[in-house]
């Protein structure tokens, strides 16, 4: 998403992926958050707190464990979702434009073999 985007719906650069994941999982919490996104918890709780504080998510104690907290988007996050989505569908277009079909599935099974990889150091470094 262009710069320009982001400043239309007064959302910083990297918080988009921690807004569209809240919005696809209501309720979920920062430590499984952090472990979809493959991002340490400083870094989601520092996300989380600005979303807060723009109003686009809602955080709730969890009804068991009051220590944790659960995480909803709010109205204002709900409202730009489906503007995050289309933007981003944009750009993954313009990546694939001009590739034909072998190419396209070429660059899918690296981009998923990277994305295996990421995983597999993702979860040795959390057992640290």
């Amino acid at each position: 998403m262009s710069d320009v985007k982001f400043k239309e719906i007064k959302l910083q650069k990297g918080q988009f992926m921690f807004l569209t994941r809240i919005c696809e999982n209501p309720g979920i919490n920062q430590v499984d958050l952090s472990n979809l996104l493959k991002v340490d918890k400083t870094t989601t709780t520092k996300a989380i707190q600005k979303l807060v504080e723009a109003d686009y998510i809602d955080r709730k104690r969890d009804d068991v464990d009051k220590r944790m907290w659960r995480l909803y988007p709010s109205k204002r996050a709900l409202d730009i979702y489906s503007f995050i989505i289309d933007e981003e569908n944009k750009y993954i277009q313009i990546c694939f434009c001009n590739l034909d079909e072998r190419e396209k599935k070429l660059a899918y099974k690296l981009v998923k073999k990277m994305r295996e990889n990421v995983e597999s150091v993702w979860e040795k470094s959390k057992n640290f």
